[in-house]
């Protein structure tokens, strides 16, 4: 920094954490600087493991599970017993473990501190509690357990006990943005003097670890597992796992006690979006963007002089769209460059109630090394960035200037609550040699941590050659030394310390078994006792005490001043006795004062470096983990599903209207069916395009087609309208035609076949179209005596399949059914049946036929149904997305009465494809009335309003919208309003900030 820093300025002063494939902030910085990326494709075993089956439809297989896991813990570093640690909630583990090693990174005891330290953390929802401690309450001091352990209102207050911590100890609930809500609430506490030391942070660990998720339409997460953050591209985020926790100070009294400066906040803020904006768990821009601008008045500092901007953004479209717009509004026109924009969730995910502080974390990384972030993946940017901003594909350089280098770091949540940091670089540490010898001292709770403890400082002054040993020193004496086994090492400059931390021969090893004992000073042996008394002058005495005379008893003298100013307590009448030399050099006068603190002496350590020592950032203390982990009990789960068929009629209510409002349509149509159901489109006043088979492409005088082999695409383009609702008939005229090539080109087309499904069971008469049923993702079967209204209604549902016999519509069901006992039955499977030939005829034997859940096992499964209704055999088909167990297929052999078996893995109901296609919103299957609102009704204007309102219509389910509508306060969630805007070629956020039929019908007008 090149500016005096205000005196609100607080310090980063430690930091911790742990992240998808990082178990600490370094390796967080080497991944990030390398593109290694946390996130990553799970394996079998994982999913096996988490009770997750890969073949579920939707099913994503990526995530961001923490380093190192949630099960082990140290419970003896905590002090707690088996029982408690086993049900100790996950996110209260990893806080305790990230609060220890912040402070002791920060270079201060992580128990009792010896200042006021306030916590501030909040973490997920404690999935543990649900998933594996149902029956906790109810057990023998259960309820305690609970309280302390595992509820949310402890997280802080347990942390704050086990550590001795006494300043404020909040829990934080903000959703996303808890971290750094708790960071503002933390800089709040130290600027009004409630604390001196402030830690804050979050933690989200969802169970299982290794699950991945399931893609559902609308909903945050990745179809694919990719987060493009800032991209043209965004489509979805993917949750990760972590925890992690900052330590803060006031700058001026961490400038003033020496600490370790990472970072400095100049200012935050936080807000809440309230109403203004879509729904509850919408994103506002208005609220977002006078947080930003709030923060950056607090801290003092103007937007232009911002370099860098950490952003929320998770990769939703909507969501990044709305943050940049924020952003758009308070970095003004006129900077000399554009300001970086970037995300660290492309490359860990988004870490939720963790992610607001592992965003600083990264933001303050990148200003203490000089470092302007790239964003992993990033190709195109979004269409609501500006020329203010960039955002770039790789790390860079981040040169310095007149202006100190300065970012911004936002994190929103879910309910409108917004934070914002500005920060600033740190300012310059100079470099102090000190001479030596030095005293490294360090403790741990049994031999093998101890020796670990050993290896990891050995290894961090071997791999930092430029690190000041005297800060070492005193950094370790402040901080490492809480422990009863102890260990102490003196020696001469760094490289003696690296070699005397591999030399057990060296090391001054005790376990302390008393507290602040009295010792008696005497003269030992030795007659060169200038210098003795030399060396315990420049090592014990103060700063302006004069130079003791060169003999015995000037040493002892000033050995007496010197040691009892560092605070041992010498007593001529003690029974232990400390012995001084004659002739000892600096190197014995520091092992004395070694054994001295390892018989269980306080030292004050600031006394011995004249308080002008200073904190460096050390190794944290390695955990000794165990596996501490109550299992989650197997619930009994079906071990199958028996497929049936329910009675569904479809509303015939306001069926005209609903025609109207889905049209334009295109209708395949290649018999009288129809041809019937595209004359009863036209009669209710629906536009509709009728295609009908024959030798090649041709467009007749009344507007319709005729389609060959291979015409689709011709008459794609040829479409003058781009229809809403395609329906495919071909196959109810004997010859279905490329029904998959036409779902391509119209997504959400509904499929039409006529006996391709058995719901009586007699009326599955054409089993070759049964793999038609899963080539598109709406699919309705139609009986020969089907009443043409009933089947127009089953075509405007969106959840199908359905099948239409006479007046009435039917649903697949999917009945539970454990599978019990075990029998021998020959399995037939799709490479045991020659094309052609059929299935063979068993007669009155029993016979499996394993399938997939593709067209050519549902042919294979139509067939086998045929085949036991003709008394051909008694089949039994197993739909499966993988090979059943031996012991399973056994199950359904026994199984006799048993027509059709879907084991898991088999999606039960096929969801209705997303697709880029801008006919994604569906006409809602039942039409109410408009409901009351605070609007008062206004009839939309013939065109383009009229266009609008039916479309919201169609989609939201109402008979009728005003032209002045809320689209929101009509129950439209921001999914929905994405997909409208893309009707229209609109940014994602068209909606939401022109959220009536009015509104956006003139931003429409006034686009074209």
């Amino acid at each position: 920094m090149t500016e005096p820093a205000p005196e609100s300025a607080v310090a980063l002063v430690g930091m911790a954490g742990r992240f998808p494939g990082a178990a600490d902030v370094e390796q967080l910085r080497r991944n990030l600087a390398a593109g290694r990326p946390g996130l990553r494709e799970l394996t079998d075993d994982e999913l096996a493991a988490a009770g997750v089956d890969p073949a579920t439809p939707g099913h994503v297989r990526v995530g961001g599970p923490v380093a190192g896991g949630v099960e082990t813990f140290d419970a003896a570093a905590f002090g707690l017993s088996a029982r408690e640690a086993e049900t100790l909630e996950p996110h209260h583990r990893l806080l305790l473990e990230c609060s220890w090693e912040a402070l002791e990174r920060a270079g201060y005891r992580p128990t009792d501190p010896g200042l006021p330290v306030g916590l501030f953390a909040g973490c997920a929802f404690p999935d543990y509690l649900t998933r594996n401690l149902d029956g906790l309450a109810a057990e023998p001091g259960g309820k305690p357990l609970l309280s302390a352990g595992v509820e949310r209102d402890s997280l802080t207050s347990l942390v704050s006990y086990k550590l001795g911590l006494r300043g404020p100890a909040i829990t934080v609930q903000t959703y996303c943005s808890t971290s750094l809500v708790a960071v503002h609430l933390a800089c709040q506490s130290l600027l009004t003097y409630e604390c001196d030391l402030a830690l804050a942070g979050g933690a989200a660990l969802p169970l299982p670890q290794t699950g991945g998720h399931a893609f559902e339409e609308g909903s945050i997460l990745s179809p694919d597992g990719r987060v493009r953050a800032l991209d043209a591209d965004a489509n979805g985020t993917v949750m990760g796992s972590g925890a992690a926790v900052v330590a803060l100070k006031r700058l001026e009294d961490a400038l003033a006690d020496g600490d370790v400066v990472h970072a400095v906040l100049l200012g935050s803020a936080v807000n809440n979006d309230g109403r203004d904006r879509a729904g509850y768990p919408a994103p506002g821009v208005a609220g977002q963007a006078a947080v930003v601008d709030t923060a950056l008045a607090v801290a003092g500092v103007k937007p232009e002089t911002v370099g860098y901007v950490e952003c929320h953004a998770v990769g939703t479209p909507l969501g990044d769209s709305i943050e940049l717009a924020a952003l758009n509004r308070v970095f003004g026109p006129g900077r000399a460059a554009p300001c970086v924009l970037s995300s660290v969730k492309p490359s860990i995910g988004h870490l939720d109630r963790a992610s607001g502080v592992t965003s600083l974390i990264r933001a303050a990384l990148n200003l203490r090394d000089g470092v302007l972030p790239g964003t992993a993946g990033f190709r195109t940017p979004n269409p609501a960035m500006t020329d203010r901003f960039t955002v770039l594909p790789a790390d860079r350089p981040w040169p310095g200037g007149g202006t100190p280098r300065r970012a911004g770091v936002s994190s929103f949540g879910v309910g409108g609550t917004n934070a914002h940091v500005v920060l600033e670089e740190p300012p310059v540490r100079p470099p102090r040699p000190s001479g030596g010898p030095h005293l490294l001292t360090f403790s741990a709770g049994d031999a093998t941590a101890l020796d670990e403890v050993t290896a990891r400082l050995r290894a961090h002054l071997a791999s930092h050659p430029d690190v000041d040993l005297g800060d070492v020193a005193f950094t370790l004496q402040v901080s490492r030394g809480h422990f009863a086994l102890r260990r102490a090492v003196v020696v001469r400059d760094l490289p003696d310390a690296v070699a005397a931390l591999a030399d057990s021969a060296r090391w001054i090893d005790g376990e302390t078994r008393r507290r602040d004992p009295r010792f008696r000073l005497v003269a030992g042996p030795g007659s060169e006792w200038a210098s003795t008394a030399s060396a315990v002058h420049r090592l014990l005495a103060g700063a302006d005490v004069p130079a003791p005379a060169p003999t015995r008893a000037g040493a002892l003298s000033a050995s007496a001043a010197g040691l009892t100013r560092l605070g041992i307590r010498l007593d001529e009448s003690a029974a232990d006795e400390l012995v001084l030399d004659g002739g000892a050099a600096e190197e014995q006068v520091l092992t004395i004062l070694a054994r001295l603190w390892l018989a269980g002496c306080t030292v004050d350590w600031a006394a011995l470096h004249r308080g002008a020592g200073r904190r460096v950032e050390l190794p944290p203390y390695p955990f000794q983990r165990r596996r501490f982990w109550v299992d989650a009990a197997q619930a009994p789960r079906p071990a199958a599903h028996v497929p049936s068929w329910r009675l569904d009629p479809q509303p015939l209510a306001g069926l005209e209207s609903r025609v109207r409002a889905a049209g334009p349509w295109l209708v395949f149509a290649a018999d009288p069916v129809g041809e019937a159901l595209a004359a009863r489109i036209t009669l209710a006043g629906g536009e509709v395009t009728t295609v009908r088979p024959g030798p090649g492409f041709a467009f007749l005088d009344t507007g319709d087609f005729v389609v060959g082999p291979g015409d689709l695409p011709a008459l794609q383009r040829a479409l003058v309208v781009v229809p809403r609702t395609v329906v495919h008939g071909f196959a109810l005229g004997g010859a279905p035609g490329d029904v998959s090539e036409a779902a391509g080109l119209w997504p959400g087309m509904v499929t039409l076949t006529s006996g391709a499904a058995g719901v009586l069971g007699p009326d599955l008469t054409t089993p070759s179209h049964a793999g038609l049923t899963v080539l598109t993702a709406r699919h309705v079967d139609v009986g020969v005596d089907a009443a043409l209204d009933q089947v127009l209604a089953a075509v405007l549902q969106a959840e199908t399949p359905l099948a239409v016999r006479g007046d009435q519509s039917w649903r697949p069901h999917h009945e539970p059914c454990a599978l019990e006992g075990h029998a021998q039955a020959p399995v037939y499977r799709a490479a045991d049946v020659p094309a052609g030939d059929g299935l063979p005829d068993l007669g009155g034997r029993r016979g499996l036929l394993l399938v997939r859940p593709d067209a050519p096992g549902r042919v294979l499964a139509a067939e086998a149904r045929v085949a036991r209704l003709a008394g051909r055999g008694l089949w039994t088909t197993v739909v499966s997305a993988a090979d059943p167990a031996p012991a399973v297929l056994g199950a359904v052999a026994a199984a006799d009465h048993l027509t059709e078996v879907v084991l898991s893995g088999v999606p039960l109901v096929r969801p209705v494809p997303a697709a880029g296609s801008v006919e994604s919103v569906e006409p809602s299957a039942s039409v109410r009335p408009r409901p009351a609102l605070g609007t008062p009704f206004v009839e939309p204007e013939p065109g383009l309003e009229q266009e609008v309102a039916a479309r919201w219509a169609a989609a939201l389910g109402y008979a009728e919208i005003g032209a002045d509508d809320n689209f929101f306060e009509l129950g439209g969630r921001s999914a929905g309003a994405v997909r409208i805007a893309a009707h229209w070629n609109l940014p994602a956020t068209a909606v939401v900030e022109l959220p009536t039929v009015r509104l956006l019908a003139a931003r429409i007008a006034g686009r074209s």
